[in-house]
Formats: C-alpha cells, structure tokens, sequence
C-alpha cells in the first residue's frame, strides 16, 4: 500500500492519516474554527492594552516598595530588571535592550525628582496621545505619555522629574513595558 492509498483508504469522505487516524472533514473545519476563534478571544485589544499599562503606570508610581539598583553606571546607578542589559551609556543616556525592544534611559542629574523639566516638553510634542497622565506625590512628579507609532506599536514614556524612559512596544508588551519603565525610574539615583 502506498503512500497516497492510506489516505483515501476506505471513503472519500474521510481522510486517514498515515492509516491510523480517520477524521472527518466536517470534524476538521470545526476544530480549525474553534481554534481560530480560542486564539483571537485570547489576544488583547488596544484599549484593555492600554488601560492595562495606564494601571501598571499608576500602580507602580504610588507604591511605596522600590526595587534597588543592581546596575551601576557611571553617572547613575539603577534596578535594571532580570532579562535586560545597559548596551550603551554615554552622557546623561543609557541604552538597555530586552530581547531586542530598546529602552532609552534620558537624565539630567540637577533636576529633582519633582521637575517639570521632561513634563513640559513631552506635553507640547506627544499632543497624539492616547494617554498623558500626570501623578504628584509628595517630593516626585512622574507622567505616562502613550502615543500611537507604527501599525500596532505604541511610543511609551515613563517620566520622573529629571529622567524618563522612552521605548516603543508592541500592543501585546505594552503593559511589561510601563511596568519595567516605572520600575527603573523609581530606583535611580544619581552619582555625584
């Protein structure tokens, strides 16, 4: 018996699999469509993507735990998250990549956690975002801007004061990615 006769073996209607399995093409187009339908109900939309990062954002800016930096630079010392490393650092910039999503690290040492510095200057250029949401807390001034990139990517920044963090991330990393900014900013303390 060949190759092509175990699967036709017994009935049009039916498809063997190597002579063991008979499925019945209806079965097959049912089992196809309830997959499809499992895998689309399990992917996130852009909005609960985005209300899912606004809450990371707002969570972690008013907790009161701070991870402590594990990453010493030379002008700034950081949590840097497991699966993340620094691939460059230069004046007042650190690179950090996680898989291959880039996070730039921006800092001005002078300015205090409470500066409006970053704030101000986001506002007048991500006048597209979907999200500016600003938090005052006590001695800290921190600001989630979400802006709509390329099909499907958003550009995220994670402000405090003198720092942010900017990246662009898919609508599926969008809530790792605010977390991950937040987490950063909240351990950074600057050399002097």
């Amino acid at each position: 018996m060949n190759f092509v006769s175990m699967y036709y073996k017994h009935s049009k209607h039916s498809i063997y699999l190597k002579g063991r399995l008979r499925v019945k093409p209806f079965f097959s187009i049912v089992t196809l469509v309830s997959f499809l339908i499992f895998m689309s109900a399990c992917q996130i939309t852009d909005d609960e993507a985005i209300e899912a990062a606004h809450q990371a954002f707002t969570e972690g800016f008013t907790s009161e735990a701070t991870s402590e930096p594990n990453f010493e630079g030379e002008q700034v010392d950081f949590y840097l998250p497991p699966g993340m490393e620094v691939t460059e650092e230069i004046e007042f910039n650190v690179q950090i990549e996680k898989d291959e999503q880039i996070f730039l690290l921006f800092f001005i040492p002078v300015e205090p956690f409470d500066s409006e510095v970053h704030l101000v200057r986001d506002q007048e250029f991500e006048i597209d975002a979907v999200v500016f949401e600003v938090i005052e807390e006590e001695d800290k001034l921190g600001y989630l801007a979400i802006t709509p990139s390329e099909e499907g990517y958003y550009k995220v920044i994670v402000g405090m004061g003198g720092a942010k963090v900017t990246t662009i991330s898919t609508v599926q990393e969008l809530e790792e990615s605010t977390e991950i900014m937040t987490e950063i900013l909240h351990s950074v303390q600057y050399k002097d």
